[in-house]
């Protein structure tokens, strides 16, 4: 089954440990909790779509593990179609999240486990073509991206690249790339060039290094500061919303989910922004990652957040 919007993308076991601080090297502190979520980039981004009201597909693989069975089972409580979600004969991805809740940032390692196996031919050209907009990541091989990006190009499908992990990509995969979207450190990585952080001049400078076609944008996401936003040749900033931090992992994957809602919706880049740092900031008042997404009632209803 399609949908209109279709994420090829990783699916992990979030394994998270929430302490006070961060330990120094060599030191052994004690952690407040753990729990586990459903989570990878992927299926993060598939999450925060069905939630906003959208149908979606995800394309990935999980393992014959546990891990891979609860997986299936979450991704299709949320509504999310996982018919072309395959299973390999080995362990699910898990991530490794520790949470320092003195400051609410995070640090992740990631086992690719079965996301380093998913193909584009998961995806029949049939179902591809009766998609509008379709997204991936770096947690899934990307010569498989690439491939796949090629293929949507002849259906007219609008194509999303979040370039995290960041990895070193082909300039190919660039170039197949309607929208690219990255944090600083990720364009610093694609572009060899030291930015001067949350500064409107250095990021525009960094992404003419691209050397993009005139119809490609670009969003640089900031935090809560917004995010910087490349479309038709010229750069804006779009401001964030301030909110009490509890858990900033999957935020992230939730700007991207609701971006491409909201596209779907106006073909608006920068209305899709504003909208989607609104969804981002409601998901970091939560814990976990895909459990953290908000509906479309929460995000229509942000003024109401303080």
């Amino acid at each position: 089954m399609s949908s209109p919007i279709i994420v090829f993308g990783s699916i992990n076991m979030d394994l998270v440990v929430y302490s006070d601080k961060q330990p120094a090297k060599g030191e052994t502190i004690l952690g407040n909790s753990f729990e586990t979520f459903q989570g990878g980039k992927g299926a993060n981004q598939a999450v925060t779509v069905s939630r906003l009201g959208f149908p979606v597909s995800l394309i990935g693989k999980v393992g014959n593990d546990v891990f891979g069975n609860e997986l299936l089972e979450s991704l299709n409580s949320e509504h999310v179609d996982t018919s072309m979600v395959g299973r390999h004969e080995g362990p699910s991805g898990v991530a490794f999240i520790y949470v320092f809740e003195e400051t609410s940032e995070n640090q992740i390692i990631v086992i690719s486990g079965s996301n380093e196996q998913v193909k584009s031919n998961q995806m029949p050209d049939k179902e591809l073509s009766a998609s509008d907009v379709l997204i991936s990541q770096l947690e899934v091989p990307p010569s498989e991206i690439e491939d796949l990006f090629i293929r949507a190009k002849n259906t007219g499908t609008y194509r999303i690249l979040n370039t995290a992990p960041g990895l070193k990509i082909s300039k190919n995969l660039i170039h197949e790339t309607d929208l690219l979207v990255m944090n600083e450190p990720e364009l610093e990585n694609l572009t060899e060039r030291t930015l001067e952080r949350q500064n409107a001049d250095s990021i525009g400078q960094a992404i003419k290094d691209l050397n993009l076609s005139t119809t490609q944008s670009v969003v640089v996401t900031l935090g809560s500061k917004g995010a910087y936003v490349y479309v038709d040749q010229k750069g804006q900033l779009i401001e964030g919303y301030k909110v009490e931090a509890v858990d900033t992992t999957g935020s992230g994957d939730c700007f991207i989910g609701a971006l491409a809602s909201q596209y779907l919706e106006s073909k608006d880049l920068l209305d899709s922004v504003n909208f989607a740092n609104k969804a981002a900031a409601l998901s970091v008042t939560k814990k976990g990652a895909s459990a953290s997404m908000p509906s479309m009632e929460e995000v229509v209803n942000f003024h109401q957040i303080t």
